[in-house]
């Protein structure tokens, strides 16, 4: 099923122009365009996962991208994406190609993540801590995102930096420390993260974007997240 981004004129506003007999010349260039994703009542259809970064010896074991019922105190459903890390540095993540934008044009994408996460803030783990030590990305880009082998090792195609520095195609938005002191009672909670700086892309010859959610983690043991929901805001760069 393929996702459109929307613009944010509205139902009204159309039917006055069409009444009008349509809006200005000017009115024809690339507009600013939104989508949200609910992964609850949408689903996780056209999402797929994959993950990075390490060696056959070191492939991570427990790896899950599935919707699952959230855990209590939440409720409804989540995009479960987990795994274990053998290799000091696991990236997992998922993607979608949306559709709707300008041909062959520039824009700057703002992202806003919503997800549950149990890991306490300031607590001690192996490698890292199992809540700073694993961040969010998000990223956008006009060829898809691929894990490869490359010099006998799974890489990404993209530039999307590593750990706690984002790259050319994906940056770091937050990570999955939930707030929650270390030590008390462990329970799920939700947290929104966005990112600092637009994420600059050029679409394809069709208007479509790849979008690109995931955690790359330094915390040698299991990670996971419930992708709770997803807004893109996406602005031709020329506005």
């Amino acid at each position: 099923m393929k996702t459109i981004l929307k613009t944010g004129i509205s139902v009204a506003m159309l039917s006055a122009l069409a009444a009008c007999g349509g809006g200005n010349e000017t009115d024809k260039g690339p507009k600013q365009v939104s989508a949200v994703v609910d992964f609850d009542k949408d689903g996780v259809t056209g999402w797929t996962g994959s993950s990075s970064d390490y060696t056959p010896e070191t492939a991570p074991t427990n790896v899950v991208f599935e919707q699952r019922t959230l855990p209590t105190p939440l409720t409804g459903k989540g995009y479960l994406v987990g795994g274990t890390n053998r290799s000091d540095d696991l990236f997992l993540f998922v993607k979608k190609q949306f559709f709707g934008l300008e041909k062959n044009t520039t824009y700057n994408i703002n992202f806003s993540l919503k997800f549950a996460s149990n890991a306490q803030t300031g607590c001690m783990g192996v490698g890292g801590a199992p809540g700073e030590a694993v961040w969010v990305y998000a990223g956008a880009t006009a060829a898809e995102p691929k894990a490869m082998t490359v010099n006998n090792a799974i890489r990404m195609n993209i530039d999307r930096g590593n750990q706690a520095e984002g790259g050319k195609d994906a940056q770091v938005i937050g990570n999955i420390a939930n707030g929650q002191a270390c030590g008390t009672a462990v329970s799920y909670a939700s947290k929104t993260v966005k990112n600092d700086k637009p994420q600059k892309v050029t679409t394809d010859a069709n208007g479509a974007v790849w979008v690109l959610l995931g955690i790359d983690s330094g915390f040698e043991a299991y990670s996971q997240i419930y992708l709770q929901s997803i807004q893109l805001d996406a602005t031709p760069a020329t506005l």
